[in-house]
């Protein structure tokens, strides 16, 4: 199958993004990671100038949450997805068209709930933040020499959640990806990744995705292969209903990973 061709976007945001429990984080593995998120940023930011920091989100998909905690920590968003459904969905929400998905209740609970700024002020100035700081929407690709469509100056940061296992079939396939990644960060620069442990599939729809079943040891290999030292390595393992009976995914945990560039 192509995520080209065949990937359903909208199916996907449906599937696991949905807000129509009015707290779409409170489930699934998408609470830990914004955990992580506002962690990382918290201890980190210090090292770069906020007024001047470039963010990477690397093969983001149609999905921006994961950037909501991230935005105060940087001044420009450079959002890159593979597909260009992946895009459009993007820009439909920065641009505020028609039939964009409604984020709104990922903005509450985040910064409300996990960051615990109160009144929806400061939840609605976050999303309009994060409009104004993603200030292009261009295309990705992990498995050519450069991954990117656009040249880029190097990154202070780079983040990616649930990609390279996704498109990579092996573990020196997996090793050069990371190695990709790191080339677009500058010298001390910062790279944070979730990921899906040892997953071997994950449905969309009625469609079954295939992925490379990664495992931190092997997430960390990769990391100090391509210059990188570990700062943060967190694993959330998957409920025992899920791992026993796998229906829309067969992950055994989710890791979140936050590594530096060794500087030259």
């Amino acid at each position: 199958m192509s995520y080209l061709t065949e990937f359903d976007e909208r199916e996907y945001l449906k599937m696991f993004y949905s807000a129509s429990d009015g707290s779409p984080e409170e489930k699934g593995f998408a609470l830990f990671h914004r955990k992580q998120v506002i962690q990382f940023y918290k201890k980190y930011n210090s090292k770069w100038d906020d007024s001047t920091a470039r963010l990477l989100e690397f093969s983001g998909g149609a999905i921006i949450a994961g950037l909501i905690s991230a935005v105060p920590y940087v001044n420009e968003i450079i959002f890159s997805a593979y597909t260009e459904g992946e895009r459009k969905e993007v820009e439909l929400w920065k641009f505020e068209k028609d039939g964009a998905h409604d984020w709104a209740d990922h903005f509450k609970f985040v910064v409300n709930e996990l960051e615990n700024i109160t009144g929806d002020a400061a939840w609605q100035d976050r999303e309009k933040l994060l409009r104004q700081r993603i200030t292009a929407i261009i295309g990705c690709d992990i498995l050519q020499d450069y991954p990117l469509s656009i040249k880029q100056n190097p990154f202070e940061i780079i983040s990616t959640s649930l990609c390279l296992e996704a498109v990579c079939k092996t573990y020196p396939e997996y090793k050069a990806a990371v190695k990709k990644l790191v080339s677009l960060l500058k010298p001390g620069g910062f790279l944070t990744m979730f990921v899906v442990e040892r997953q071997t599939f994950y449905m969309v729809g009625k469609k079954r995705w295939p992925c490379f079943p990664v495992t931190l040891e092997q997430v960390k290999g990769a990391l100090a292969d391509a210059g990188m030292v570990v700062l943060t390595a967190e694993r959330d393992v998957a409920p025992i209903s899920q791992i026993q009976n796998p229906t829309v995914s067969d992950y055994k945990a989710v890791l979140f990973v936050a590594a530096q560039r060794v500087k030259l």
